[in-house]
């Protein structure tokens, strides 16, 4: 059960729509008007085949790098049983220059999701039932993807996912505090259930003023109110809010539990494509609940892969509400995987199949690589 072959493949595809997370006014941000994503293949000496996604909303190519020229040395030949073990001997390969986020921790976790795959289908199992088990059959989900120019049209953006049978969404905030209040509260006119995402774009009076606004109206959570750097900014701001904090940046346990420690995170949001993969989220979950803290998978847009990754993990956290689901056009969903489950009711069904409970076209993804 050896890893004999690590392969990458970089997709960047055309997006229909605007998403949210590319807005002009996010200046700070590079993102593509592409949708982007590395996948990883490995095969095992027994011939099965896992599949992972490395985050790469930019620069793929640079993920793709990493993992083809310093972490395939170091995954190949290894027990694909091995999971932790080999996923501490790529963590440690960077400890000297800096490796604690970005595109090391993200090409770490495409590779690290790929091996969680080819296991489980190895011993014919699910991904959660290596985690420990499943703790829930579905999993609810609130539809991401609501950024508006005015109140009606984010009501109007609302009402869509509503009527496409969501029972809660988040919005995009972070632009100016008096639009963002009333595009959300023109949002909670059509739905119970929102949340709140800033983006780090406030400073800590905006993020003050904003938050007790959200508090007013009900919001559920309020998701990076202020850059992750500020971690004394967030203690603040806990202590001062009734609404819980969350954020969706940490890239590993190490970042999580000095949050955890001062009492400024009440949900963790760690994204399976970015924070070390299934290995690390899981951990971080364990971690939150020795806090008291929930953890709830962080989905922006990506691959089919990313999709499932995140169900698996979502379905074997015990402390978990709900988790984000993109609501908007996916041109790598079933495009790559025609097995590519969509919510129903605003929930997702477990799948009770091996690995990640998906089928990757392999044919597709060769085809619409990058060369």
């Amino acid at each position: 059960m050896k890893v004999t072959r690590l392969e990458t493949f970089v997709l960047s595809v055309p997006q229909a729509g605007s998403y949210w997370g590319a807005q002009a006014w996010k200046k700070s941000f590079i993102y593509s008007d592409r949708v982007q994503a590395v996948l990883v293949r490995v095969e095992t000496s027994d011939g099965v085949v896992g599949w992972g996604e490395a985050k790469a909303p930019v620069g793929p190519r640079a993920s793709a790098a990493i993992i083809d020229e310093l972490l395939a040395p170091i995954v190949l030949d290894s027990r694909v049983d091995e999971i932790s073990l080999t996923w501490d001997r790529m963590y440690a390969g960077m400890r000297v220059r800096g490796h604690d986020s970005g595109f090391w921790l993200e090409a770490m976790s495409g590779v690290d999701i790929a091996l969680w795959d080819a296991f489980a289908r190895t011993v014919n199992q699910p991904v959660y039932v290596l985690l420990g088990g499943r703790y829930r059959d579905e999993v609810p989900v609130y539809a991401s993807g609501i950024s508006a120019r005015d109140p009606q049209q984010a009501r109007d953006i609302a009402a869509a996912f509503r009527d496409h049978g969501f029972k809660a969404t988040k919005v995009a905030i972070g632009k100016d505090p008096r639009h963002d209040v009333a595009v959300v509260e023109a949002v909670c006119s059509v739905f119970d259930e929102v949340y709140a995402d800033a983006a780090g774009a406030y400073d800590y009076p905006q993020a003050l003023a904003v938050g007790r606004e959200l508090t007013r109206l009900g919001v559920r959570f309020f998701e990076m109110p202020v850059a992750p750097e500020f971690l004394d900014l967030y203690a603040t701001l806990a202590s001062k809010l009734d609404i819980p904090l969350a954020l969706d940046s940490l890239a590993s346990r190490y970042r999580a539990v000095e949050f955890l420690k001062r009492g400024a995170l009440h949900v963790l949001q760690p994204d399976v494509c970015r924070a070390g993969g299934i290995t690390e989220v899981m951990r971080i979950a364990a971690l939150a609940s020795s806090f008291g803290a929930q953890t709830t998978p962080h989905v922006s847009i990506g691959s089919a892969i990313h999709f499932a990754a995140s169900l698996q993990c979502a379905a074997a956290i015990p402390d978990f509400t709900i988790m984000e689901h993109w609501a908007g056009q996916n041109p790598i969903g079933r495009l790559i995987s025609p097995d590519y489950d969509t919510p129903k009711d605003s929930r997702r069904v477990v799948p009770a199949t091996p690995g990640l409970g998906i089928t990757v076209d392999e044919e597709a993804v060769r085809r619409i690589a990058v060369p």
